[in-house]
């Protein structure tokens, strides 16, 4: 960002705006580049000092911004140290955070830098936007646990997490809680059935994680499995209305057949197999929309569903055979690259159908 010195003489327009337009100008930088513009004015240092919206990626104090995770120590320290000294002010000012932005990689012997400290002061500090992506170098089996004070959150409305692990907590305060996204870490699926149950207007999205207790979640092909000493297993959420879920998460599927009010369900690069797909759409009978992209374990599927209006298939590497048997369909997609066995039964004449050119009746 550009920052001029006005020349002797000229109005200063821009510093006479209301504060709340100030921190919404500068939101649009992260918050180093925002800091800059601080030298401005005293009145433009007052407002980027307060913003509500904290952006802090380790990218950006690199001298090479398009290879983000080459580890300097010396920059490093000077990147948490500018975190800390801004949180700093932060719990002491008691400035509004409304959204947090944290992108960090760090070495495993540097793990404990104080992340968790930071959390804590945007929860207390009313946070409502949080995303963090943490990278471990050189120890890809290494993510970082979620702190306990991050689920007394109550006005976090939105949390994005990359790269960490969410772990069981008995602690479960996240009452704004709207939307859930977890990609490439560890889920406790005790916690995350807490965390669905416990939030009624919850949307989540997870991909490619894998459960903390894998080998007794994995796929065991029955629908209220369980371990001895785990509770019945079944994911307890009548509210939850979308899941979309890409990559592995093998763990979660067994549990999702009590969603009994879901909507609108997605699947991509998922490895869900012909029985539980079946299952699925048998026992959600309020679901309304399907996307199947990329599933590469299903051969043989059968679609039966009398509330499903959208459905959508594409990428089935491996479909040798698709049924479609849904009365009230409204929109159907069908994109495959090999030859598939395709039969629709009772579809609306109207219904909206679009084909890859190899299917065949």
């Amino acid at each position: 960002m550009m920052v001029a010195k006005m020349q002797k003489g000229t109005v200063d327009r821009i510093s006479g705006l209301p504060g709340f337009i100030l921190h919404t100008i500068l939101s649009m930088f992260d918050t180093k580049e925002a800091g800059r513009a601080s030298v401005l004015s005293k009145r433009w240092y007052g407002a980027w000092s307060s913003i509500p919206v904290l952006d802090f990626q380790y990218q950006y104090f690199q001298k090479c911004e398009d290879r983000p995770y080459m580890y300097d120590e010396d920059m490093f320290e000077r990147f948490v140290g500018f975190i800390d000294k801004t949180m700093q002010r932060y719990l002491t000012k008691k400035y509004r955070i409304t959204e947090m932005y944290l992108d960090i990689a760090l070495p495993y012997e540097k793990r404990e830098t104080s992340i968790d400290k930071w959390i804590m002061i945007a929860v207390q500090n009313q946070i409502q936007k949080l995303e963090i992506k943490i990278v471990v170098l050189n120890r890809y089996d290494y993510s970082h646990r979620l702190p306990e004070i991050l689920f007394c959150a109550k006005s976090l409305k939105y949390l994005k997490c990359l790269k960490v692990e969410l772990p069981y907590y008995e602690t479960m305060e996240l009452t704004s809680l709207k939307y859930l996204t977890l990609e490439r870490g560890a889920v406790n699926v005790d916690m995350l059935q807490r965390i669905i149950s416990f939030c009624p207007l919850i949307e989540l999205d997870v991909t490619s994680i894998h459960d903390l207790e894998e080998d007794s979640l994995s796929c065991m092909g029955k629908v209220n499995g369980g371990d001895e000493g785990r509770g019945s297993g079944t994911m307890q959420a009548p509210s939850l209305q979308k899941f979309v879920g890409y990559g592995y998460f093998a763990g979660l599927l067994p549990h999702m057949v009590a969603l009994k009010n879901l909507k609108k369900l997605e699947f991509d690069c998922a490895p869900v197999t012909d029985d539980i797909l079946s299952e699925l759409v048998y026992v959600l009978v309020a679901l309304e929309t399907l996307v199947l992209i990329g599933c590469s374990t299903l051969e043989c599927i059968k679609i039966s569903s009398n509330s499903l209006t959208q459905l959508r298939i594409e990428e089935g590497f491996h479909l040798m055979k698709v049924t479609i048997d849904t009365p009230n369909l409204l929109e159907f997609s069908y994109n495959c690259e090999m030859e598939t066995s395709l039969s629709l039964i009772s579809v609306l004449d109207h219904c909206n159908a679009r084909f890859f050119p190899s299917v065949k009746d």
